[in-house]
């Protein structure tokens, strides 16, 4: 009785036009999968007469189908053939009048893994999104340096975001996007004459037909790294446009040049560059005449054991200051870095194909168990990671037949740092350094 009551409520107050979104759904979601519920619906219409003056003025033709259920309806052979008609038809075809028409699906998710939140068109906040969640646009979060996700347009065009990222996205005819921070790959497939795909970041506007590419932002500048075909490219600050071709980069900064370069051969050492505010999650903390510069880890509530607190921090291996960074089977991680008391250092991997698809996650310390870290008078300690170590990590594991099983010879994306103490442990990461096999900087 209690159920029937909130239905006829919510259709008395539909017809008001009184509904919340939220309200519009259940109510859409009853009618889509009750046959005895529209019939209701129907009749209690019927006796509104604003609704019905509404429908009458309208002078479509009548759908074949909508007319033959009409026909053979005894309780709506009462209305007005128009009238009854038109509301069958709305109701047959999924209650559209109760959706707005910018919430049907444009995209869906096949691909997700860690913390990530949708907000969608009209502000709702949506956390528990999963693999085969249909979005109508909107927003999507990455909240933390394991977050990763997949969307796939109506057109089977993909794109990746990874890390602490956010991206918006509409299609309304035709796809609109916008980077805000962080990483994205693309494989887009040939798009209508006339309407590329747009892709905006702080810094410029991105115009793409079909190819595949990847396009790094923050606050100052704008990265692009063509694979395959190309993507035009407007810098905002000038309005001065450049096409970038197959296995090309531009990189997007006030005052330097806009001409794209051809991507370097890869090398196989990397060296943080935390003096330059290297982005990532975390706590940046600056040189003083004390200390050098470092990333500091800051609390993490993984969303899959929210009993958990994790001090964490990521170092993204950005791709406008270096060439692709290609790890090999006996290459080694050194991580330097303070802690206020001696404790167990955790070093994760984030790794991409070379076309910039996403290849996995990996940690270097769970075949083989990690050394608590000593620590020096003055708090500094070392840790080293062998590359034979690292295992794909958990977070991408029910993923495991989709991604590379080892890191050998994929592209450095991002490493993240963090300790599991019960407490902060005061973690801050000085440096970290891949030290190619054989010992050699340049790789």
């Amino acid at each position: 009785m209690k159920d029937q009551d909130e239905f006829e409520g919510l259709i008395d107050r539909h017809l008001r036009g009184e509904l919340n979104e939220a309200e519009k759904a259940r109510l859409a979601e009853r009618l889509d999968s009750d046959a005895a519920a529209r019939q209701e619906f129907v009749e209690q219409a019927h006796w509104d007469t604003e609704f019905a003056e509404a429908l009458r003025e309208s002078r479509d033709p009548l759908p074949e189908p909508a007319a033959a259920i009409a026909k053979r309806s005894t309780s709506l052979s009462r209305w007005p053939l128009a009238v009854a008609a038109a509301v069958v038809v709305a109701l047959v075809a999924g209650v559209y009048f109760l959706r707005p028409s910018d919430e049907r699906p444009i995209a869906r998710i096949i691909g997700l893994i860690g913390t990530l939140i949708w907000t969608g068109d009209h502000g709702q906040i949506v956390r528990d999104i999963e693999v085969g969640t249909e979005l109508a646009g909107g927003t999507i979060e990455g909240m933390a340096p394991d977050s990763w996700l997949e969307l796939q347009f109506n057109d089977s065009s993909t794109v990746m975001i990874s890390g602490t990222s956010m991206l918006t996205f509409a299609d309304l005819g035709q796809k609109e996007l916008r980077l805000r921070e962080g990483i994205l790959s693309a494989n887009v497939v040939p798009q209508p004459q006339g309407k590329p795909m747009l892709i905006h970041t702080r810094s410029a506007l991105l115009e793409v037909l079909g190819t595949q590419f990847d396009v790094e932002t923050s606050l100052t500048s704008t990265v692009l790294n063509v694979s395959q075909g190309k993507v035009r490219l407007k810098r905002l600050s000038d309005g001065s446009q450049v096409d970038v071709p197959a296995k090309h980069l531009v990189v997007v900064e006030d005052e330097r040049d806009l001409t794209p370069e051809l991507v370097p051969d890869s090398v196989h050492h990397w060296k943080s560059q935390l003096h330059r505010r290297p982005g990532g999650y975390g706590k940046w903390l600056p040189a003083t005449a004390q200390r050098i510069a470092s990333q500091k880890a800051i609390p993490l509530v993984p969303s899959d054991d929210p009993n958990v607190t994790l001090y964490l921090l990521s170092i993204p291996v950005s791709r406008s200051d270096s060439s692709p960074v290609v790890v090999q089977p006996d290459s080694r991680f050194i991580v330097r870095g303070r802690l206020n008391r001696p404790a167990r250092v955790h070093l994760g991997i984030g790794m991409r194909h070379v076309n910039g698809e996403f290849a996995g996650k990996f940690r270097g310390d769970l075949g083989e168990r990690q050394p608590i870290s000593e620590l020096d008078s003055e708090g500094h300690f070392e840790a080293v990671y062998r590359l034979g170590d690292f295992t794909l990590d958990p977070c991408v594991q029910d993923r495991k037949d989709d991604l590379a099983d080892k890191p050998d010879g994929l592209v450095l994306n991002a490493v993240w740092v963090f300790t599991h103490t019960g407490g902060p442990a005061g973690l801050a990461i000085t440096e970290v350094e891949l030290v190619a096999p054989d010992g050699d900087p340049n790789g």
